[in-house]
């Protein structure tokens, strides 16, 4: 399908020409750069000149719709986006059930455990649930356990889990992790819903390698709610209600909140105040939050909403209680295995075992197999893959489209500096902030890691090919002249489709966060519109998802500023994360384009790259 060209395509030096001496758009931007009326003197004949110019390049370059339905390979523009590793390692993991004694007592041998290997390959020693578990059923597990040996960022996890999934932040689980960090394992509590609801809590307490046992347990009571009455009147006005851990430590660590509340209580000592806290966090009204030796406490946002607690205590440790929020306790979730399992995250290994186990009250014999299921815990295979290893583009597979053909695949949120940017795009010729631009198509998200985003649209080739310095002003995303859709993540959401705009002087409007959208692997349809006569000339998007929809405005300021396009595609975020797994099909999109020009094809170019041992897999 055509569309009425509005203005002629003229060669980017002729428009350089008229933006300097006249005051047209400028080729990079769109925006006119008007010159006094004084300045403008030109002959008739220059005009003609240039009309004709004009004619002969709307003639042959128009805006036009193309459908693209990946039936072959389109021979779109691409870089860096499908990487082979060379070197790779191959991951042994050996663990499972042995008539040992790490764990347990020389008198009574018998314990699981073993090697656990970090791996994008699913690996677990784990008790089938006939009947899963979920977050309406009360849960106690306790045991005890000994790390022997532990590898660069090596993780292992323990717990209830969902056997249909392999991710790094776990789908439908609860369960604790061990977590390297500087030669020791930190202690970590996570629980995430269904439809990837996330939460977690990073504990105070490191374990050495050494082999030494350590008791474990936690209780889930999904039915006690907090009294909202009991909050302790000097932490009512000495805590702030300024949450997460972004806030400034004045505000939230507990030493600062000692100096405030001698204020109102001179006597009070750092042991009262901490005895205090740990009782307001028990009742759901404050919560707390442990990362790199800071402690931090926060008023609980809406207490009256939680439902849900779970408690979890290490040896004879304070215990950490944690509270579930009102969304994560009626999201559905499906435990349906109890036990061992590795991460899908970069990384080495550790070798860790756990005995004296009980589950909801009774106990588990290891002094003999107890005949678990074992999923690729004893093996030996080759790692797939690494950080940041991007594998995406064209590919005959079918999960977004009717039939075999369409374009996607593995994608990574990298670095800001990282040099390993990659896009799967098509040529869209010259297009700006002043075209009706459209697309829509079908797609289908199959799966996707905590962290993770990916950006499929409208993008300046050059401005997405500028390296950026760590911390520098140019570093992150979005990139100056951007138009299409974000899939981000955050954790305690999951995945939600954000459309954005992005204009050349980086000025960024957008809509995101209202629809979640999730890697439940059920293809739909979408679709994008962009129209610069709407909202009084400014401009509008207006899209569509699965049946949502939604629109945002552009400011006058952004319109003013301008945008450049000349790219189509598929493309990765720079901001560091993790990897998505998403594809589309039966594309229709703008483009402008010389109908008579030859189309370049450009084949698909394997990228190799040395697997990055001394980091663990991660190449920046």
């Amino acid at each position: 399908m055509l569309l009425q060209n509005r203005r002629p395509n003229l060669p980017d030096w002729i428009r350089t020409i008229l933006s300097e001496k006249f005051g047209i758009r400028d080729p990079r931007t769109g925006v006119i750069k008007k010159k006094p009326r004084a300045t403008i003197r030109v002959c008739s004949g220059f005009l003609a000149l240039l009309a004709g110019i004009s004619a002969l390049c709307a003639e042959n370059s128009i805006p036009v719709m193309v459908h693209q339905n990946f039936s072959s390979d389109p021979g779109w523009d691409n870089c860096q986006n499908r990487v082979v590793g060379t070197g790779m390692p191959r991951r042994m993991q050996d663990f499972g059930w042995s008539l040992s004694s790490h764990a347990a007592s020389a008198d009574t041998p018998g314990e699981i455990g073993g090697h656990v290997a970090n791996s994008r390959i699913q690996a677990y020693y784990a008790m089938p649930l006939g009947r899963p578990l979920t977050f309406n059923d009360r849960i106690s597990v306790s045991g005890q356990f000994a790390l022997t040996e532990l590898g660069k960022r090596g993780v292992s996890c323990f717990g209830l889990f969902n056997s249909s999934r392999h991710t790094w932040r776990v789908f439908s689980s609860m369960a604790f992790r061990l977590w390297e960090e500087e030669n020791y394992a930190q202690v970590m509590f996570d629980w995430m819903s269904a439809d990837w609801r996330g939460r977690g809590q990073e504990t105070a307490v490191l374990i050495a390698p050494d082999g030494a046992r350590h008791t474990f347990q936690f209780d889930y009571d999904p039915d006690v709610r907090p009294d909202c009455t009991r909050l302790d009147p000097l932490l009512a006005k000495h805590l702030t209600s300024e949450t997460g851990n972004g806030r400034p430590i004045e505000l939230q660590g507990e030493s600062f909140i000692l100096q405030r509340a001698h204020s109102d209580e001179p006597e009070l000592t750092a042991e009262g105040l901490h005895r205090r806290l740990v009782a307001a966090r028990e009742e759901g009204l404050a919560e707390y939050f442990h990362r790199h030796g800071q402690h931090r406490w926060w008023k609980t946002p809406h207490p009256e909403k939680n439902h849900g607690r779970l408690r979890f205590q290490l040896d004879q440790e304070e215990p950490y209680i944690m509270w579930f929020d009102e969304e994560i306790r009626s999201s559905l979730a499906e435990f349906d295995r109890f036990g061992l399992f590795n991460i899908c995250r970069y990384g080495t290994g550790q070798t860790v075992y756990f005995s004296n186990l009980t589950l909801n009250g009774q106990p588990i014999d290891f002094s003999q197999d107890p005949h678990w299921m074992g999923h690729n815990n004893r093996c030996s295979l080759v790692e797939p893959d690494f950080h940041s290893m991007n594998n995406f583009g064209w590919s005959q597979t079918n999960w977004a489209g009717d039939a075999p053909g369409e374009m996607g695949g593995l994608i990574w949120r990298l670095e800001p500096d990282d040099p390993g940017f990659a896009y799967y795009a098509d040529d869209a010729g010259a297009l700006t902030i002043e075209d009706p631009i459209e697309f829509s198509g079908r797609i289908c998200f199959v799966d996707g890691m905590t962290d993770a985003s990916m950006f499929f649209g409208y993008f300046n080739h050059e401005e997405f090919m500028h390296l950026h310095e760590e911390g520098g002003k140019s570093a992150g995303f979005p990139h100056p002249s951007m138009m299409g859709i974000t899939l981000n993540d955050a954790t305690a959401i999951g995945y939600y489709f954000a459309p954005m705009l992005c204009s050349a002087d980086r000025t960024v409007v957008g809509d995101s966060g209202r629809f979640r959208f999730l890697p439940d692997r059920k293809p739909c349809s979408f679709s994008f519109r962009y129209d610069p006569h709407a909202n009084h000339g400014a401009g509008r998007v207006s899209y569509e998802i699965d049946g949502n929809t939604g629109s945002f405005d552009l400011t006058s300021e952004q319109r003013n500023a301008g945008a450049c396009f000349d790219r189509f595609g598929l493309a990765t975020v720079r901001q560091g994360g993790n990897s998505v797994e998403i594809y589309f099909d039966d594309l229709n999109y703008l483009v402008r384009r010389d109908t008579e020009a030859h189309r370049t094809f450009h084949p698909q170019v394997l990228i190799e790259r040395p697997y990055p041992v001394e980091s663990a897999g991660r190449l920046h």
